[in-house]
């Protein structure tokens, strides 16, 4: 009894360390395709026009692909902004920045923060509501691999580990959707938009080699 207690965290850290020193030895991918750069400005009746970040946004942000884009619907003129920030495996796959903290370092209140479904078979991602100088936002946000929606940043660790031990990638986007929570519908049409947004990404899912 006292020698397998002995062994058994004696196996997981010999496990563990043979582990890393397999996953340091391979190679990492580099991203040959940045295929999200040819996300389509035109989604049903949605028109797409890009607007750029400061540049000192941009150097902080520090992806290999990022759209900034304001969708609108050409029916009614309602706007969504979207923000996509790709990092390929050699950066990570992830962003340091949260929503939770650059909305209140901006100026904004941040008035509810929950959980919500944009579609069945997806994920729950983030919702938010961000309100300054009585401006309201809603706000949805979450991590996608391709496909795959992730909530959370410990659930896309997770998933990093996986795929950096199964296929040796661990690249994945943060992705932003918001609208004027004035707007009438407001909730309904980001619902809608996502739900758009969502398999265009995938089938536009950067290529790494």
């Amino acid at each position: 009894m006292k020698q397998s207690r002995f062994y058994i965290p004696l196996i997981i850290l010999l496990l563990t360390f043979g582990s890393v020193i397999y996953l340091s030895g391979r190679s990492m991918p580099d991203v040959v395709d940045k295929r999200l750069a040819n996300l389509p400005h035109t989604i049903e009746t949605w028109k797409g026009d890009d607007f750029s970040l400061d540049q000192l946004v941009i150097d902080e942000l520090d992806t290999d692909v990022s759209i900034s884009r304001n969708y609108v619907d050409i029916n009614d003129k309602h706007i969504v902004t979207l923000y996509i920030g790709y990092y390929g495996t050699k950066k990570g796959g992830r962003t340091a920045h949260n929503p939770n903290a650059c909305y209140p370092s901006s100026g904004w209140r941040i008035m509810s923060d929950t959980g919500t479904t944009i579609a069945d078979g997806h994920g729950a991602v983030n919702r938010m509501v961000v309100k300054r100088r009585g401006v309201s936002r809603i706000v949805y946000h979450w991590y996608q691999d391709g496909d795959k929606i992730i909530q959370s940043g410990i659930e896309q660790n997770i998933n990093r580990f996986i795929n950096k031990v199964r296929f040796n990638r661990n690249d994945g986007a943060f992705v932003r959707i918001s609208i004027d929570g004035r707007t009438d519908g407001a909730e309904d049409v980001l619902i809608q938009f996502g739900r758009l947004i969502i398999p265009l990404i995938a089938e536009n899912w950067p290529v790494e080699g």
